[in-house]
């Protein structure tokens, strides 16, 4: 595979941003790589300031990142130890992760308790541990017997040496301040976040090793790592790890406890205050939540069901209602018919300049039926007719009930219930007993609106749709009535 659909882009990016080259997508690569790829060095280099603005063009940090030949990352934190004073120590974290980890893993319980004896402990960063040890072996003269009593690979660890020289010497033409001076382990780690804060992570809970990574990513810190307690981390390496069924875990290694503080002190801009009223799907009412968040990831969420703007409660219930995820017990059947003898109304009597109620209109009804709520609890219970009623006038109202009522008067004293839809006209459903003695066609709206007759049979089941009742009587009930008497004998059949 071509070493450009396989290594990190974002120096490459960074040079063609230097060279005017705004939309890497569409030069002229001998072979393309892949548009994720460059989105993901885009981002990283945004990250670490070296891009800047819609177009992402390159910064005056950006430019002074190219004069290192390293990795943008350790580049941006050579800049950051200059001001911090401690670039010897940077430069030796850039050259400790050049090649292979000469830090031996899984080792015995006696190796690990020698390098405590020996180093001390370390809680703060990985990478302090990795420095103590490779000057120890340093100092060893890279002996193998003395590297091993601390699971020291010899042979990695020498060639630390001459990268860390280099890296030295370049830092020194650029004008940096390489003198071997007593520097606070917090500057060094604030370096650390400066090329490093797109993997930000937070511990999820104390109980695990699970954490949240900046830009939506999760994994787990490895279990190797000394800064087990720390609740806010930089990991250096992430990982990805086949498992059972196909599962990929993140593994986030080479990690440094970072302090909060330090966001708002190096990432301004990113680092802020949020407060936003949201749905609490857990409490199932609105509530005022208050974040501090870097970049997408929260760092604390904490919520309050004082003080929630109504208008935004009503707005967020609403949707929730929309979606089902709240039922309005009072919105039933017969507020549907309600709608739809509204809509019908609006058709078939224009000259009352009804409005009909549209799907959008259904949204704003609900938004009003909401108002004045916060909490799913009462508003499943609330009342919503004198909501929609308000659509109307009062006039309206009045016709509504006059010319499509919910019932109809029969000559034999029932009221049999109407059924309206949103086409064809409205159906009167009876059972067949209740329809003896009723002959003709029923109308409603002053003989503008036909009925259909829904004839059921004693099980509430149609047996014939008819909009004659003196016609079903003479050709259809001689022909069913046989029939229907055997099945239903405990009924009358006249």
């Amino acid at each position: 595979m071509p070493e450009v659909k396989r290594l990190d882009l974002a120096e490459v990016v960074l040079t063609l941003k230097a060279s005017g080259i705004h939309d890497v997508v569409a030069f002229p690569w001998i072979e393309n790589p892949d548009a994720n790829a460059l989105r993901r060095a885009e981002t990283l280099l945004v990250d670490l300031g070296a891009l800047a603005g819609p177009k992402r063009q390159i910064t005056e940090m950006g430019r002074k990142m190219l004069h290192f030949p390293l990795h943008p990352r350790y580049a941006r934190m050579l800049l950051e130890a200059q001001t911090r004073d401690c670039v010897r120590p940077v430069a030796l974290m850039a050259a400790l992760t050049q090649g292979r980890n000469f830090l031996i893993r899984g080792t015995a319980k006696a190796v690990d308790q020698a390098r405590e004896n020996i180093l001390g402990e370390e809680h703060e960063s990985d990478f302090f541990l990795l420095m103590r040890s490779w000057q120890y072996a340093h100092k060893a003269n890279y002996l193998m017997e003395a590297c091993r009593e601390l699971g020291i690979h010899a042979q990695s660890a020498r060639q630390v040496g001459p990268l860390f020289e280099q890296f030295l010497q370049i830092a020194e033409k650029e004008g940096l301040h390489i003198g071997d001076r007593g520097v606070d382990s917090g500057e060094v780690r604030k370096c650390v976040l400066a090329g490093f804060s797109d993997q930000l992570a937070k511990r999820l809970d104390a109980g695990t090793l699970r954490c949240e990574i900046v830009h939506g990513r999760r994994g787990l810190l490895a279990r190797e790592s000394v800064i087990q307690n720390a609740s806010l981390l930089v990991a250096a390496e992430i990982t990805e790890v086949g498992g059972r069924g196909g599962e990929v875990n993140v593994l986030l290694n080479l990690a440094t406890a970072i302090d909060e503080a330090w966001l708002q002190e190096l990432f301004p801009d990113d680092y802020r205050n949020e407060n936003s009223v949201v749905y609490d799907e857990t409490a199932k009412r609105v509530v005022v939540r208050r974040e501090i968040k870097f970049r997408d990831l929260v760092l604390e969420s904490k919520s309050s069901q004082a003080e929630v703007p109504l208008d935004a409660a009503a707005a967020l219930l609403s949707q929730e209602v929309m979606a089902d995820s709240i039922k309005l017990a009072a919105w039933d059947d017969t507020v549907e018919q309600w709608i739809t003898r509204v809509n019908r109304l609006a058709e078939w009597f224009p000259e009352l300049e009804v409005i009909p109620i549209t799907a959008a209109d259904r949204h704003t009804l609900i938004d009003q039926i909401c108002y004045g709520e916060v909490s799913a609890k009462t508003l499943r219970n609330k009342a919503v007719m004198p909501v929609l009623r308000e659509w109307l006038t009062a006039e309206q109202l009045a016709v509504l009930d006059i010319y499509l009522p919910e019932r109809l008067a029969m000559a034999n004293g029932r009221r049999s219930r109407l059924t309206y839809y949103a086409e064809g006209p409205p159906v009167l459903s009876a059972r067949i007993q209740e329809l003896y003695g009723i002959e003709g066609r029923f109308t409603l709206g002053q003989g503008r609106v036909p009925v259909k007759i829904e004839v059921l049979a004693p099980n509430q089941r149609p047996i014939q749709v008819t909009d004659d009742l003196s016609n079903f009587w003479r050709e259809q009930y001689p022909k069913i009535k046989a029939e229907l008497s055997r099945r239903y004998p405990r009924h009358e059949w006249k």
